[in-house]
C-alpha cells in the first residue's frame, strides 16, 4: 500500500493541473484510467466515469466510481486535485511539479524559514507543488477504493463507497458544485444512506505533533457595493457628492469591526475583508467621480444571504445619513468664508436597494422592455465569464453598472449585490438529523490515532479557510432566493443545486495527511502520515460506517 501511494502520488503530482486550466482534464483522467484497470469496474462500467460540468470554460470533468456493497450504508470519499500557481519556486519551477531528489536539492539551495530548513534535512517529508495540498489525499482515496472494489466484486463489501475527484476547489468550486448533483443522484437511484463524508484534505500539525480532525467549514458570501453620487466640478465641489465618502465609510465601519463575526464553542469566524475598493472614472478629468464600488469577503458560522444583506443595507443607510450630514456640516462652515455660496443646505434622501429590489422596480416599470434588456446584458457577461474575459466579481459589477445605467435614477443611491463563489457554513454537530456526530467522529478517530500511532488528536469545529466540505448538506434553513436573486450572474455560468445539496445532508470531516506550507514554495508532506497514517485511519472509519449508521 505504501509503495503504492508513493507512485500514484509522484505520477499525479507530475500533471501541472493548475486551478482554471485545461490541465484539470489530465489529472481528472489521470483518476479514471486508474479506476479503468480494475477489474470490477470492468465487469461495471456503469458505477464509474468522468461527469462534465456544465457550460464549463475549460470543459472540466469530475472522476466518480462507485462501489456497490450489501447495505444502504454509504460513505463519500471525496478531494480535489486543482492546485496553485508556482511562480514562487523561481529558479525551480521546472523542478515544482516533481518529487524526490532533484527538487529537493534545488530547493534546498534557497534560504528557508528555519523550520522549513529542519524539515528538509530531517529526511522526513516529500515536496512539491499538490503533494500537501492535496494530492496526497487523493491517492490515498484511490489506493483504498482498489482494495475495497476486491470486496466489492467479491460480493463481501458491507455497505457503498462513492469516490469523488473534483477540479476547480482554488477558485469557485465548480468541481464540487457539480459533484453534489452526481451524489444525488445516486443516492436516489439506489436508494443510499449518505452516512458520512470524509474530505482528504492536508491536515496541519497542532501542538506537540498532535493531528487536528476538522468537522466543519466556514461559510464565505462576496457582497458587492456600488454607490452612485452626484457628479460635479472639483471647482464647485458642493453641487455634487462623491460616492467615495458613502463607500468609504461602510468599509470603516465593516473592515475594522466585528459586526459580522459568529462564535461557536471557542471558536469565532474572522471579520470581513474588502478584497477591491475604487472609482469608476475611466480616464482623467477635474470632475467628482459618479460611481464607485468595492467587494467584501464575509466569513460566518450561521448568518444567512438574507441577513448579511438586510445588515448591509443597514450599514449603507447610516453611511449614507453620515456622509451627507458630513458634508452639510463642512458646507455650513464653508459658507461663512465665502459669500458666494447661496444654497440653504447640502441633503440628499437616502436611497439603498438590493438587487432583487432594483430589479423588480425596473420589471414593474418597463415591463418586457427590462426584461429584454436584462437577458440581453446577462448573456454578454455570462459570455465574457465562459471566455475568461472577466472574472466573477468583475462580471457582477458589470451587471449592475449596467442596471444603474438602464434605470437612470438620478439621485444618490447605494446598491448591493452579491458575486459568486459562495460557501455555505457547514458542522457536522448541526447536521439535521446527525446531532452531535461531529464530536462522536472526534472520540471514535483519537482514539485509534492514539492506539495505533500514538499520536494526539485536537478537534476544529471550522475549518477557517473556506473548503468543498460546504457542500456536503445543509445544516441550517435560510432563503435560498436571497442569494440567487441578487446575485446577477447566477444561471448558466454560475449555480447551486440547493435542492441536491439539501437531498445529501451528511456530516463531513477534513481526514487527510499532515502537511506544511500549503501554496507556498516550502509545501510538504510528512511521509509517515501519507503512507502509514492517513491510509489507516480512513480504512478504520469506512469499514465503521460502511457497516452502521452515523
Amino acid at each position: 500500500m505504501q509503495e503504492k501511494i508513493r507512485q500514484l502520488l509522484k505520477d499525479f503530482v507530475a500533471i501541472p493541473s493548475i486551478s482554471c486550466t485545461r490541465e484539470e482534464i489530465k489529472a481528472a483522467e489521470f483518476v479514471q484510467d486508474y479506476f479503468a484497470d480494475l477489474p470490477y469496474f470492468r465487469e461495471h462500467p456503469e458505477h464509474f466515469g468522468l461527469y462534465n460540468i456544465p457550460d464549463d470554460p475549460y470543459d472540466r470533468k469530475v472522476p466518480y466510481a462507485f462501489l456497490k456493497g450489501n447495505s444502504d450504508n454509504t460513505v463519500v470519499l471525496m478531494g480535489h486535485f486543482d492546485v496553485v500557481s508556482v511562480e514562487d519556486y523561481g529558479e525551480a519551477i521546472p523542478l515544482a511539479f516533481s518529487m524526490g531528489k532533484e527538487l529537493e536539492d534545488a530547493l534546498s539551495k534557497k534560504i528557508m524559514p528555519p523550520e522549513a530548513r529542519k524539515d528538509m534535512e530531517s529526511g522526513e517529508f516529500e515536496w512539491g507543488r499538490g503533494v500537501m495540498d492535496m494530492k496526497a489525499g487523493v491517492v490515498v482515496f484511490m489506493a483504498l477504493i482498489e482494495d475495497y472494489a476486491k470486496q466489492a466484486q467479491a460480493g463481501t463489501l458491507p455497505g457503498n463507497i462513492i469516490f469523488l475527484g473534483v477540479p476547480d476547489e482554488e477558485s469557485y468550486s465548480a468541481g464540487m458544485r457539480a459533484g453534489v448533483t452526481v451524489l444525488s443522484e445516486f443516492k436516489d437511484r439506489y436508494g443510499l444512506r449518505l452516512n458520512l463524508m470524509i474530505d482528504g484534505e492536508p491536515c496541519p500539525e497542532a501542538k506537540d505533533g498532535e493531528m487536528i480532525l476538522t468537522i466543519g467549514s466556514i461559510g464565505k458570501i462576496l457582497p458587492v457595493v456600488m454607490v452612485q453620487g452626484v457628479t460635479a466640478h472639483s471647482g464647485n465641489r458642493f453641487n455634487g457628492i462623491t460616492p467615495l465618502s458613502i463607500l468609504t465609510r461602510m468599509e470603516q465601519k465593516t473592515d475594522e469591526s466585528l459586526i459580522f463575526m459568529n462564535s461557536y464553542k471557542g471558536d469565532a469566524s474572522m471579520p470581513p475583508s474588502w478584497l477591491n475598493l475604487r472609482d469608476m472614472k475611466r480616464g482623467y478629468d477635474v470632475s467628482i467621480p459618479f460611481r464607485a464600488y468595492g467587494y467584501l469577503t464575509v466569513l460566518s458560522f450561521t448568518d444567512t444571504p438574507d441577513q448579511i444583506m438586510a445588515e448591509l443595507k443597514r450599514i449603507a443607510n447610516e453611511s449614507f445619513e453620515e456622509a451627507v450630514d458630513a458634508l452639510d456640516r463642512m458646507y455650513q462652515q464653508f459658507k461663512k468664508a465665502n459669500v458666494y455660496q447661496l444654497k440653504d443646505k447640502m441633503y440628499y434622501e437616502p436611497l439603498v436597494l438590493s438587487i432583487d429590489e432594483l430589479v423588480e422596480k425596473l420589471k414593474g416599470e418597463k415591463g418586457a422592455e427590462f426584461d429584454a434588456f436584462y437577458e440581453r446584458a446577462r448573456s454578454k457577461a455570462e459570455s465574457k465569464v465562459l471566455s475568461c474575459e472577466l472574472n466573477y466579481p468583475d462580471a457582477t459589477v458589470t451587471l449592475m453598472e449596467d442596471l444603474l445605467n438602464y434605470a437612470d435614477i438620478k439621485q444618490p443611491l447605494v446598491l448591493i449585490g452579491f458575486a459568486p463563489p459562495y460557501y455555505p457554513a457547514i458542522n457536522s454537530d448541526l447536521m439535521p438529523g446527525h446531532e452531535g456526530c461531529g464530536e462522536k467522529l472526534f472520540e471514535e478517530i483519537a482514539g485509534f490515532m492514539k492506539d495505533q500511532f500514538g499520536r494526539g488528536l485536537a478537534m476544529q469545529y471550522y475549518s477557517p479557510g473556506v473548503s468543498d466540505m460546504s457542500y456536503s448538506g445543509l445544516d441550517h434553513e435560510f432563503d435560498t432566493g436571497a442569494y440567487s436573486k441578487n446575485t446577477p450572474i447566477w444561471g448558466k455560468t454560475y449555480s447551486i443545486d440547493f435542492k441536491s445539496l439539501a437531498n445529501l445532508n451528511m456530516p463531513c470531516i477534513i481526514l487527510g495527511p499532515i502537511g506544511k506550507d500549503a501554496h507556498q514554495w516550502t509545501e510538504r508532506l510528512l511521509k509517515k502520515s501519507v503512507y502509514e497514517e492517513a491510509p489507516a485511519v480512513n480504512k478504520f472509519i469506512i469499514d465503521k460506517y460502511m457497516a452502521e449508521s452515523l
